[in-house]
């Protein structure tokens, strides 16, 4: 059976001998002075050495003490090697992202099963934001970034574009009144995120119809709530084009009218440049990669 002595009394032996001090000892590790003074001479006693010669500010090693020393640093650089190795392996499992509520629901998600079929032994945990992400102060591996331009010093993979075009339901579609040309949007329901109040209007003013209102309008929260009111046959909404091309092609939404708004921004897979050797952000990179490539296939027809 290992006799061994408190750990903390073997952290307060270490950092005093490194200080040469008992009160820095202390304040490294947020205890007084009188606690590092007692686990010392708890550790002293159970050891039946002395280990340090108390001199006026300054605490000496003596040569039982500096012996000690060694093994005691050997053991804690042998415990923090295997700690950090353990918690690599335990990271290189969890891979976590930050993307956009919308992109993550209509477009992510759906394809998870893929990847994971792919890397079976990473796990994937999404936060989503509309916030731009912070490598330095939040704990994210990778993120898809909305925008014109990534950061610069990260690395950056264009996904897709945004092209606009509205959408409906089925069932919609097949109702009066007629849905012909954009003007006929005039008696319809227009149906918007709160956060995309010009996607209407910047789509009639292309199709020649800027003066359309609609009868009336549904605002949501975000464009997953938009696109799941189109899916109820509330109305129509103007979509992004790459993330309901699953739902197009499957016929559980179409688009009435062929005019389409591309706009200057796009979806971008974005992490820091260091990363790019880590086995978990190269593979969901490359998986990324080719589902996005398809993505943009179906969009071009």
């Amino acid at each position: 059976m290992l006799r061994l002595p408190p750990l903390n009394a073997l952290r307060a032996f270490e950092a005093a001998a490194r200080h040469t001090s008992f009160k820095r000892a202390a304040e490294e590790l947020c205890v007084t002075q009188g606690a590092i003074s007692r686990h010392i001479q708890k550790l002293e006693a159970d050891l039946g050495a002395a280990l340090f010669t108390r001199r006026h500010r300054q605490v000496l090693l003596t040569k039982e003490g500096a012996d000690y020393l060694v093994t005691v640093r050997d053991a804690f650089g042998r415990i923090s090697q295997a700690s950090s190795n353990l918690r690599t392996r335990t990271e290189d499992k969890m891979l976590k992202v930050k993307l956009p509520i919308t992109c993550a629901v209509r477009w992510l998600v759906p394809r998870l099963a893929r990847f994971h079929g792919l890397q079976p032994g990473i796990s994937v945990q999404i936060t989503t934001s509309h916030d731009p992400v912070d490598f330095d102060r939040e704990d994210i591996d990778v993120a898809v970034h909305y925008g014109r331009r990534a950061e610069q010093g990260l690395a950056c993979e264009r996904l897709f574009d945004e092209v606009l075009l509205p959408i409906c339901s089925p069932k919609l579609l097949a109702k009066p009144p007629p849905l012909k040309k954009p003007r006929d949007l005039a008696g319809h329901v227009l149906l918007h995120s709160i956060r995309r109040p010009q996607d209407w209007p910047q789509w009639l003013a292309k199709a020649g119809a800027g003066d359309v209102e609609g009868e009336r309008s549904l605002i949501f929260e975000n464009s997953s709530l938009t696109y799941q009111g189109v899916m109820e046959g509330l109305g129509l909404a103007m979509a992004q084009l790459a993330l309901v091309a699953d739902d197009l092609a499957s016929g559980h939404v179409v688009a009435p009218f062929e005019t389409r708004v591309e706009n200057d921004v796009a979806y971008m897979l974005v992490y820091p440049k260091e990363r790019a050797a880590s086995r978990k952000v190269a593979g969901f990179h490359a998986w990324i990669a080719r589902e996005a490539a398809a993505t943009r296939r179906a969009i071009a027809g």
